[in-house]
């Protein structure tokens, strides 16, 4: 593992950083930090499970950074998170289970038919729409709406904070901003287990990892400090644009993958 982070310059390493920084950024306002910062830490020449286990590792404090500071606004919305937590993780097991057992072509084909509904949802919903003025949302409905979404975590993954936000804004009627939100701490408990399994591992590359940490926090702290400054009007522009890259994303590897 100490060879391959010899062989990473310091303007790699800057590099990283700076990526690192515009990930948190943008995943604290809509998620999908990973498309930013996953390519060029593939591209660093790093090993794919370490590239997978530090990506996961600096995400998860830009993603604890992004939660304090919409704590502290008062923007998340706790009983969600406490209902949802549980159903979540139990789905995001039994997603993962299920991905051992189901080809590549297949995963990538589930999660472009995924990014097709989020991006016309994403579309339809209004931008202005404000938290529902009637009942809260029951405990059955909360969990019936997002347990789908931690399913989909542990079978692929990719984009589920875009997931999580647009259920919440267009099914439990959520304020665009109270959606956000509320998706950073359920995000930061679904990937905790995944973030310890790793380090144990000793899958993290430390010496790279560090460094993106700091920027990444960075990042969070200020994108949800401009989230919440700017709301709606920030927030859907970079949701359609982070839903439109990862369809790209996606798009590319299916055509690549068919058997």
């Amino acid at each position: 593992m100490d060879m391959e982070v010899q062989g990473l310059t310091w303007y790699w390493l800057a590099g990283l950083a700076l990526t690192a920084l515009c990930a948190g950024y943008m995943d604290a306002i809509a998620g999908g930090g990973g498309l930013i910062q996953m390519p060029l830490l593939l591209l660093s020449g790093l090993p794919p499970l370490s590239v997978l286990a530090t990506n996961k590792a600096v995400a998860l404090t830009g993603t604890a950074s992004a939660t304090l500071r919409y704590m502290l606004d008062g923007q998340v919305a706790w009983r969600v998170v406490r209902i949802a937590a549980l159903p979540c993780i139990l789905a995001a097991f039994l997603g993962s289970q299920l991905a051992l057992h189901t080809p590549g072509w297949l995963l990538e084909l589930v999660l472009l038919a995924c990014l097709v509904g989020a991006l016309l949802v994403a579309l339809l919903v209004r931008p202005g729409r404000q938290a529902r003025s009637g009942p809260a949302p029951s405990r059955l409905r909360i969990i019936a709406c997002l347990a789908p979404v931690g399913l989909y975590d542990g079978f692929s993954g990719p984009g589920t904070g875009l997931f999580l936000t647009l259920v919440k804004h267009a099914r439990l009627q959520l304020e665009l901003l109270a959606a956000t939100a509320t998706t950073k701490p359920l995000n930061l408990l679904t990937n905790l287990g995944g973030v310890a399994a790793f380090v144990w591992a000793g899958q993290v590359v430390w010496a790279v990892a560090l460094p993106m940490i700091a920027a990444n926090m960075l990042g969070g702290w200020l994108g949800s400090r401009a989230a919440i400054r700017n709301g709606a009007a920030l927030i859907r522009p970079v949701l359609l644009g982070m839903l439109a890259l990862l369809g790209a994303m996606t798009l590319w590897k299916l055509l690549h993958a068919l058997p």
